[in-house]
């Protein structure tokens, strides 16, 4: 099975707060059906990270020096 991150540890990776990532779920730029919702917690895989990231870049919540830090 490969590697699942929360919302919360891929905030703590990249140094910011939940609300970032989570804010571009429900607004629409990143998937829901690659990163479903199990027992109240956002399941990312290891291989939506980079997406995540550039989502993350795009809105302006990641500085260039940060990033590739998440993996």
């Amino acid at each position: 099975m490969a590697n699942l991150f929360t919302i919360s540890s891929l905030a703590r990776r990249f140094g910011i707060a939940p609300r970032r990532i989570s804010d571009l779920f429900y607004g629409r730029k990143l998937s829901d059906e690659i990163c479903p919702v199990v027992d109240g917690r956002r399941l990312i895989p290891e291989s939506y990270v980079p997406a995540v990231e550039a989502a993350l870049r795009e809105s302006g919540a990641l500085q260039q020096s940060e990033a590739g830090s998440a993996v």
